[in-house]
């Protein structure tokens, strides 16, 4: 018989505290107006699913989504036909992206805390942030050295919770890719839920969350929502040298410009940012201009090559 802990870390768990930090779902009065439901439960675990595979979509046949959502938010199902978790292929290209194309994931992310979880209560996300961590450190299945990838280099747990301010949607990512990769066995996680919620009116009754976690954390702690580059907004092209022909176009007139790209990735000793691309464009009336790529595009000062 599998060791049992509660808390458990695992997708149901980590899924029902996104969903009680959530943004409210929009009233029937707005939805008759034409305003979309965008912080259903159902399109929520979606997104999550298409960071794993980018071409999922909510069935539209069959069973209802809506059905599979309630089953794995309450752990009675680890995957099946429309929750992709046992697909290996789709697995190992979810952790690539994550140990070698950070940014892109912390995009998707950062687009999912938007469009779900942001709201205008400071309060909230607070609350989700130090949920997280107590879930993480309560969890004493998860030994002290496993590693969570924040960034593209991992720290283990006993640095995650030796830290003072948090980047909620890089911790989001940590926490995600631990589960895909370590945790597939979802119902492990019902005895949590259970000790989590109470039902009202009996068995068939609603399942109500009743659990304090995260509402008293032993230290104070700072959350920011965004990474560094959030600033350059991720609604903006981020896609680095590889659209840098149509910015030069529009920059230059006649002959383009000679283009040097430099080695990459690397950290900018300066600013400490992860640094995509670094580019050296020399124009034909000896005008010359430096930049780098974090993810967004930044230019930097154009002048005479002597210069």
């Amino acid at each position: 018989m599998k060791e049992q802990t509660v808390p458990y870390l695992c997708g149901g768990v980590f899924f029902v505290l996104l969903t009680e930090a959530k943004g409210k779902s929009a009233s029937r009065r707005k939805l008759k107006c034409g305003k979309k439901d965008r912080v259903s439960n159902r399109n929520m675990l979606e997104a999550l699913i298409q960071m794993l595979m980018p071409s999922f979509k909510q069935p539209t046949v069959g069973r209802t989504f809506e059905g599979d959502t309630s089953d794995y938010r309450s752990c009675k199902v680890s995957y099946g036909a429309n929750l992709p978790f046992d697909d290996g292929v789709e697995i190992n290209r979810f952790d690539d992206r994550v140990k070698n194309r950070y940014l892109s994931v912390l995009d998707d992310m950062e687009r999912f805390v938007e469009e779900y979880l942001k709201t205008e209560s400071d309060e909230r996300m607070q609350w989700l942030t130090q949920a997280l961590l107590t879930l993480i450190d309560k969890d004493t299945l998860i030994k002290p050295n496993e590693q969570f990838y924040l960034s593209d280099t991992p720290i283990t747990k006993s640095e995650l919770l030796a830290l003072n301010h948090y980047c909620l949607s890089a911790l989001l990512i940590g926490i995600w890719h631990y589960i895909i990769m370590h945790r597939p066995d979802n119902m492990r996680g019902r005895s949590t839920f259970e000790a989590w919620h109470c039902r009202s009116n009996g068995t068939n009754g609603r399942w109500n969350f009743i659990s304090n976690i995260g509402k008293n954390y032993p230290k104070p702690i700072t959350y920011q929502l965004f990474g560094e580059n959030k600033g350059e907004s991720w609604t903006e092209d981020r896609s680095g040298v590889e659209d840098m022909g149509e910015l030069i176009d529009g920059a230059y007139e006649g002959e383009l410009p000679k283009v040097e790209v430099y080695e990459a990735p690397f950290t900018d000793p300066i600013t400490q940012k992860q640094v995509v691309a670094e580019f050296h464009v020399e124009a034909k009336d000896n005008g010359v201009a430096i930049g780098q790529v974090f993810g967004g595009l930044v230019i930097g000062k154009r002048g005479n090559k002597d210069e």
